[in-house]
């Protein structure tokens, strides 16, 4: 029964650091979807996997991240984007054979 006491709270912190909007004041330069971290950085993050790349204050890349929340909770990283992964070549259509 303690579980059941203890479990509701963490689960209560953990929705309500997802649920943070970040501000878009940013350096120039970096990328449309960037976002600020908070000024609090987050002390607990989820372990979800959605890429993000981190910035310093100066707009430097910091490193590559898992998510947005374990970016910030790095003292350097001032701002994410998401990572966007690049889309595959298109296919090269088969060279016609002379008849």
């Amino acid at each position: 029964m303690k579980a059941a006491y203890l479990a509701l709270p963490a689960l209560a912190m953990i929705i309500a650091g997802c649920t943070h909007k970040y501000e878009t004041d940013y350096p120039m330069g970096l990328p449309d979807t960037t976002e600020s971290c908070p000024e609090d950085p987050p002390k607990m993050c989820t372990q979800d996997y959605r890429p993000v790349f981190g910035y310093g204050e100066d707009g430097g890349l910091q490193g590559e991240f898992s998510n947005a929340c374990m970016a910030c909770a790095k003292d350097e990283v001032m701002y994410t984007s998401p990572k966007q992964e690049a889309l595959p070549a298109p296919a090269k259509a088969p060279e016609a054979t002379p008849e």
